[in-house]
């Protein structure tokens, strides 16, 4: 194991999506959170770096799977698993390593991201949630990354064709896709308010919002949006965290549960 990490890390090093992928998320994360500060700036609101810093948080999960499926794919591309196999490490081992590789690449690119947004810094000042809370939000992320990391490497080690790139940007829309229905039926307002005239005299009424969700309905969608890692990266970037725990354990689920799927086909796979 400790060979072949060191042989992945050697080759990272190396790796021109890798450092691509490095430089376009510190550039887009000084960009827009510089941009985000000017505008704020320019209509004189009274905030603080909080509800900047973490805006950038739903876009990680496309930089992983870019990174992944590329980097990936040149492990069947130039037949490099084969020799790994071929010199006596194991399917497991070989696996297990490629994951690790992912996950701490991944994990350079949201600490880029992080670095790069405290250019709002000079703007807005530090972050007002305090040691706990902003140690809280670094470990949902880490949490979420591992999930990510688990998804893309189950897709690359047992996907060897060129479509993989593909098929890791169309999980993660569809990710994208379902967390967003669910918080959007989230958000809907318990009541609605309308203006109506009676007798010449403009009445504001409340009514009942028929899309509004409630009781045991609502507990799913809550649980769904902090299941899934696009939920939580989506969550974040308004500092929505009601439930750090739930967000963790699942997290550790999904990355437990493909790794060790993963392991078990890869384990069966026909290596051509």
């Amino acid at each position: 194991m400790t060979n072949l990490l060191r042989a992945n890390f050697s080759r990272l090093k190396r790796d021109g999506t890798f450092w691509l992928c490095l430089l376009t998320v510190l550039g887009c994360s000084v960009g827009f959170i510089v941009v985000w500060c000017l505008e704020n700036a320019e209509r004189g609101a009274l905030t603080d770096l909080d509800e900047f810093y973490f805006r950038f948080s739903p876009a990680m999960g496309f930089f992983y799977a870019i990174f992944t499926c590329l980097f990936l794919s040149v492990e069947y591309g130039e037949g490099t698993i084969r020799n790994k196999l071929a010199v006596g490490h194991t399917r497991r081992v070989v696996y297990l390593s490629s994951f690790l590789t992912v996950f701490a690449a991944s994990l350079c690119i949201a600490a880029v991201w992080l670095i790069g947004s405290l250019a709002g810094v000079p703007f807005l000042g530090f972050l007002t949630i305090g040691p706990v809370g902003t140690a809280l939000c670094f470990v949902i992320i880490v949490g979420y990354t591992a999930a990510f990391s688990a998804i893309y490497t189950f897709i690359g080690m047992l996907n060897d064709r060129r479509s993989v790139t593909v098929i890791t940007i169309a999980v993660w829309l569809i990710l994208v896709l379902v967390s967003s229905m669910f918080e959007n039926t989230l958000h809907e307002p318990e009541f609605t308010t309308a203006l109506m005239m009676t007798d010449g005299t403009q009445i504001l009424n409340t009514e009942p919002n028929p899309y509004y969700i409630s009781g045991l309905q609502r507990q799913i969608y809550e649980f769904v949006v902090d299941f899934l890692p696009t939920g939580q990266s989506s969550s974040l970037q308004n500092i929505k965290i009601d439930h750090p725990v739930r967000m963790l354990l699942s997290s550790a689920g999904i990355t437990a549960a493909f790794t060790l799927g993963g392991l078990k086909l890869f384990e069966r796979k026909d290596l051509k």
